[in-house]
């Protein structure tokens, strides 16, 4: 997990602002007066006899599908939302604790932002809640994705203007139709980043009879995911396991059957962003079609993905220029706001 920088805040006495983009890929932690104090995956392994914490972040993320018996490495979230409070909270304390030598007594005095996707339920927004009570943090409110990674990217929400944000994430894509400061209407559809890593797996272990971890399943759409009309032929080499003789075996994958792969993930976004479309008020459609639809997450470093979008719907699309970290960013505005939609935190 790298040597992070340790600050010491035991002689502050004023309130700590922070904000939490706990994402099913990746964790960001925002720092009043820091920034990003934070960003690393999603993932902390434990000593199953003892229950402590063995690695978390990138460190742990390396060891999925690597540990023996006595150690379990779990990923907390899962579809955007925390399937695991044990887990969750020992991550969260883990780095707060080890980032920034954050006390229980400090996290008290804290105020803190927790992001979820626009359409988790109400039993889900509790369970974010109770998370951060159970860590001592009693000033907690939570807000959405899509709205805090429009403040990241820079895009003022609070005017007269209708912004249409495409969140392509780990868990999760969120689509969303942003207003005067709030979410006039949203979807999510539960395919993203990891549905894409599970589609990939499956189609190596049908294509070839060859089962490859998550990690390699990951690193194949990183290293060939190219969704353009045209794309330039690549391949590389993957190693994985032989279902039927059980033994080690290099594959080759190419560019042209990770874009067929992901073809169908990416129609099924498409038929969520005009199904939200279809359902916008006409004055804001017209805003949309003038100013584009912005994508953020992890997605949309994708190649051609905005292209892809931009020819079926019509409507000029552009990636912001931190799609992963706008989420995280943007929480330094809405810990300024406070759900007063009478305030402009850009202007603070």
């Amino acid at each position: 997990m790298g040597k992070p920088v340790k600050t010491n805040l035991k002689t502050q006495d004023d309130k700590i602002s922070l904000g939490i983009d706990l994402g099913t890929a990746n964790l960001l932690v925002y720092l009043e007066k820091k920034g990003i104090v934070f960003n690393e995956p999603s993932v902390i392994a434990f000593d199953r006899e003892s229950g402590k914490t063995v690695a978390a972040g990138r460190d742990a993320h390396r060891m999925l599908g690597k540990v023996h018996s006595k150690i379990s490495v779990i990923k907390p979230l899962r579809n955007g939302v925390i399937s695991d409070m044990r887990a969750a909270k020992a991550l969260l304390s883990y780095v707060l604790n080890r980032v920034e030598n954050m006390t229980e007594k400090q996290l008290h005095k804290t105020t803190t932002v927790l992001c979820c996707p626009s359409e988790v339920t109400k039993i889900e927004r509790d369970v974010m809640i109770d998370l951060a009570r159970n860590m001592g943090i009693q000033d907690v409110f939570i807000e959405e994705e899509i709205k805090s990674g429009a403040l990241g990217a820079g895009v003022d929400i609070f005017k007269s203007r209708g912004v249409m944000i495409v969140d392509v994430g780990g868990g999760t894509t969120d689509i969303g139709i942003l207003s005067y400061g709030d979410i006039v209407l949203s979807r999510t559809i539960r395919m993203a980043g990891t549905f894409m890593d599970d589609q990939i797996a499956k189609y190596i272990k049908k294509s070839r009879s060859v089962e490859i971890g998550e990690l390699t399943a990951e690193r194949c759409k990183i290293e060939l995911a190219d969704i353009h009309e045209v794309i330039k032929s690549n391949s590389a080499m993957y190693a994985g396991r032989d279902i039927v003789k059980g033994i080690p075996q290099w594959i080759t994958v190419t560019t042209e059957e990770i874009r067929e792969v992901l073809i169908p993930t990416f129609e099924e976004i498409v038929k969520l962003v005009s199904a939200v479309l279809k359902d916008t008020p006409p004055e804001l459609s017209a805003d949309i079609y003038q100013n584009g639809i912005l994508l953020t997450g992890g997605g949309a470093l994708v190649h051609g993905i905005d292209e892809f979008i931009e020819s079926r719907i019509n409507v000029p699309v552009t990636i912001v220029s931190n799609p992963l970290t706008c989420v995280a960013e943007g929480t330094k505005y809405l810990l300024k706001n406070r759900g007063d939609y009478l305030v402009n935190p850009l202007q603070l």
